[in-house]
């Protein structure tokens, strides 16, 4: 099984009582954070898929009692050292490639300087190394999670509606298309 690294949006503050149950009901391999009304859980999950990652993740987190996951965040963001793990190069050469030292140029700018060490998108870096390396860049990822987010605002739009059923059959009908 591999690990699987992505973000959750949850409904909800985040309080003491809510976090050990968030624990007690497996989310244990989450890093919890919380701001106004959010909380978000950053998940490094081992599962046979990223699909079985984030479901299970999913129904772990809306076991605790008024939690309702709102969204995946698919541009997790990487330090160097986890880019030079994920392209299996030495933290030198990732290092060089940011500067323009090694490479075409161009490498994508950071996404925070929040922590002491740059964060990038994983996605603007996954799509530069395909474009540098001349292979198409991945889509599966941010496809899977893009029909995961989509299955999920519908979700959350159905429960809201004052009159679900027809909106629940107009889905269903979408669905089979």
């Amino acid at each position: 099984m591999a690990e699987h690294d992505f973000e959750l949006t949850i409904k909800e503050k985040l309080t003491d009582a809510r976090l050990d149950a968030l624990v007690e009901a497996g989310c244990d391999d989450a890093t919890f954070s919380a701001k106004d009304d959010l909380t978000f859980a950053a998940f490094t999950r081992e599962a046979g898929s990223l699909l079985d990652a984030v479901v299970s993740a999913i129904e772990a987190v809306e076991w605790v009692e008024g939690l309702e996951v709102l969204g995946v965040e698919p541009d997790e963001p990487v330090w160097a050292s986890e880019i030079a793990a994920r392209t299996g190069r030495s933290r030198q050469s990732v290092d060089q490639l940011v500067k323009g030292q090694r490479g075409p140029g161009g490498f994508p700018p950071p996404a925070s300087h929040a922590t002491r060490n740059p964060l990038w998108r994983w996605s603007e870096v996954e799509a530069w190394f395909a474009e540098y390396e001349g292979r198409p860049p991945s889509a599966e990822r941010s496809v899977l999670i893009g029909a995961i987010n989509g299955a999920l605002q519908a979700r959350h739009w159905l429960r809201a509606a004052s009159e679900p059923e027809p909106l629940h059959r107009a889905l269903k009908q979408l669905l089979e298309r």
